[in-house]
């Protein structure tokens, strides 16, 4: 018996991706009201954001989002949604969606969505859910992300699905099976307040896991939203990041990130290096409102 009701969907806010992608969340939001799912995503009327929650309830599905009052996308609300529940910061945010879902969806975002993402995959391997993540990988977009995971030992590919069209979606769900057992808490690691704690010391990334990629990532997202200003690098032996860094300069050529994100990190193969590197990391004003959001969808 199939119970999944409530889909999280993660995706980018960005209002200048490319149509393929725009009309990616346009078609899936469809499928989700003409489908009887209800969509939960993150409140905003930016970006496919916008563009999914506006077509799933054309459709009759009912949406919820989830906005946090401390950041500024809570300027940006999407009006006239099913429900919208305003949350504390953006860590209330993400465990409000997860706890939500049966399922979690993300198509191309940037920063956040990946964030996101990981976490779901993090919190999988120990144990805490077995709630399936789907990456809905058009065009190719998450080519060199899945190519990253592959690599990492903490990665456990059962709880993971690839689709490369939103219309495999609800079929690759309907096939799947969870993994038992789970361990029953309310109690889920994260990094937000370690990553945003007053302190200038560099985050250095020196191996590739789940983790570590997950708290790279939130830290880099958090970055973008102007939460703290502390350098972030790469230690790149063996280029065991070449694949997240391509999947990073991917994310800013579609526009999902900005260009002034790229400059958010620093990358190195010598941990001195790149430590001396860090100390002189510019801090980069990232412009939300007109480089990355746009004005609101249509």
């Amino acid at each position: 018996m199939n119970t999944i009701e409530t889909l999280t969907v993660y995706l980018g806010s960005s209002g200048h991706a490319r149509p393929v992608f725009k009309n990616s969340a346009t078609a899936f939001g469809a499928l989700i009201g003409e489908g009887g799912y209800k969509l939960v995503y993150g409140g905003m009327d930016a970006g496919l954001m916008g563009l999914i929650a506006l077509s799933a309830l054309e459709n009759g599905a009912h949406v919820t989002g989830i906005i946090p009052r401390k950041l500024k996308d809570s300027e940006r609300i999407l009006p006239n949604l099913s429900a919208t529940v305003m949350v504390e910061d953006l860590w209330d945010r993400k465990k409000r969606m997860f706890k939500q879902a049966d399922a979690i969806i993300s198509l191309p975002g940037g920063y956040g969505t990946l964030d996101e993402s990981l976490e779901m995959l993090y919190w999988a391997k120990l144990g805490l859910h077995n709630k399936p993540l789907v990456l809905v990988n058009v065009e190719g977009y998450w080519d060199n992300l899945i190519e990253y995971l592959h690599t990492m030992p903490d990665f456990d590919d059962r709880y993971l699905i690839v689709v490369d069209t939103i219309e495999d979606v609800i079929p690759a769900l309907q096939g799947y099976k969870p993994f038992p057992p789970v361990v029953e808490t309310d109690r889920y690691p994260h990094f937000e307040d370690e990553i945003c704690r007053e302190t200038s010391e560099p985050i250095v990334i020196d191996k590739a896991s789940v983790e570590n990629s997950y708290y790279a990532i939130c830290a880099l997202g958090l970055k973008q939203l102007h939460k703290h200003k502390r350098p972030i690098g790469f230690l790149n032996t063996d280029g065991q990041f070449d694949d997240l860094i391509t999947w990073i300069n991917t994310a800013a050529e579609e526009k999902f990130i900005t260009e002034n994100c790229l400059k958010l990190f620093s990358v190195g193969t010598d941990i001195n290096s790149l430590r001396e590197t860090l100390k002189s990391q510019d801090y980069v004003e990232v412009d939300l409102h007109n480089a990355k959001w746009g004005p609101p969808e249509d």
